[in-house]
């Protein structure tokens, strides 16, 4: 036993480093690319007469519908516990410097939703990371008690406007100004200044982001639990049948119940689909504990380690896409399933490859060396 005035014992310099899981970056590609799966759908509007049973495409939209959300979200989670531990073994506060982190993504998620599209999670996930940073710091039974109120309160949201069908939920903030209005489709300036006065205006009960945000509390801090016991490791493996079985037993039955029902209440998306994430979390943990990294895990594990930017540069295709295309003498040949499966395999494609390519030359993303860069710059007194 030391006294106070003892001198710290020696570490190793890589002893606030852990080993890094391989299947980490690969999973989270796959809930980059898989969000990509469930947005395309909102860029699809302009193709030309339907010719394939809309049927198809509603099947086709249910398979990713919600479940990569919230995979995206549960990852979001466990890379919250990543810091937390890392923190706890260089012998820093938590949460420290990453409330500064917190707020650089609520900044990012606001210039996406501005500049880019308007179904941005960035500025939910900026919020529940801060709020899930000091919940991480109670005991694990009190955690579990707040998973069980956080899931209380979500689902009787969601219920709400199916048993009280008058409940729109709470308005939200707009920012006053004139809302510029064109005829057809708005010049990109136009939109550009709409969205600036209707940022917040999401972010309350009632709207999908509200939905998302108390998913979230549930998601962000279950994530970092099932990460703390080993979800990821060897020694996870009765967690990870456990996980699968509760996740792909009740998530996949219930979601289909939901999507042959019908329902226009989201009860698939908010509901059944992130049992599905969960299943889908374990599944892709037990596989690459018994198989290499091979050549999809690899292509998947670039999108991961650049995630932010992946992100953000698929949403810009998609948008893109969706000007040109639009107003091209392409898109009225197209029907809308197969014009929207092709922009998702182009798309895809190309963030795959601007991936690889980038690595290949640099360590990090360009949104994530931005990123580092604003972190080191505003915490660089704390630094010292």
């Amino acid at each position: 036993m030391t006294t106070p005035l003892a001198p710290p014992l020696p570490q190793p310099a890589d002893a606030s480093k852990k080993p890094r899981i391989a299947s980490l970056d690969v999973i989270r590609g796959l809930a980059i690319l898989g969000t990509l799966a469930s947005n395309i759908w909102l860029f699809q509007a302009f193709f030309g007469e339907r010719v394939i049973d809309v049927r198809w495409a509603e099947l086709l939209s249910w398979t990713s519908e919600g479940k990569f959300l919230g995979l995206l979200t549960i990852m979001f989670g466990i890379g919250l516990e990543i810091q937390r531990q890392a923190a706890a073994r260089r012998g820093l506060r938590w949460p420290g410097t990453y409330l500064v982190r917190a707020g650089l993504l609520f900044l990012d998620g606001v210039l996406n939703y501005i500049f880019v599209v308007q179904f941005d999670v960035l500025r939910v996930y900026a919020v529940l990371g801060f709020v899930v940073a000091f919940v991480l710091l109670m005991p694990e039974k009190r955690q579990w008690i707040f998973i069980g109120v956080a899931l209380t309160t979500h689902v009787t949201l969601i219920l709400l406007p199916w048993a009280l069908p008058g409940f729109y939920g709470a308005p939200g903030f707009v920012f006053p100004g004139e809302f510029l209005v064109a005829e057809g489709r708005p010049p990109y300036a136009y939109e550009i200044h709409n969205n600036a006065l209707t940022v917040l205006s999401d972010l309350t009960v009632g709207s999908d982001t509200g939905s998302i945000f108390t998913l979230g509390l549930v998601c962000f801090t279950l994530g970092a639990l099932v990460y703390r016991h080993g979800i990821l490791e060897a020694r996870g493996s009765r967690l990870r049948r456990w996980v699968m079985v509760v996740g792909f037993g009740v998530g996949i039955p219930l979601d289909l119940a939901f999507f042959l029902s019908q329902e226009t209440y989201g009860f698939g998306r908010f509901l059944a689909a992130p049992f599905t994430a969960f299943g889908i979390l374990a599944l892709m943990a037990a596989f690459y504990q018994r198989h290499p990294i091979g050549v999809a895990g690899r292509h998947l594990s670039l999108v991961g380690r650049m995630a932010l930017s992946c992100y953000v540069l698929q949403n810009i295709l998609g948008r893109v896409a969706q000007r040109w295309l639009g107003g091209s003498s392409l898109s009225p040949m197209l029907d809308p399933l197969i014009g929207t499966v092709l922009m998702f395999l182009v798309i895809g494609a190309l963030v795959i490859l601007f991936a690889k390519v980038w690595l290949r030359y640099y360590s990090r993303g360009p949104l994530e060396y931005v990123w580092d860069l604003s972190f080191r710059f505003l915490t660089r007194r704390r630094s010292r």
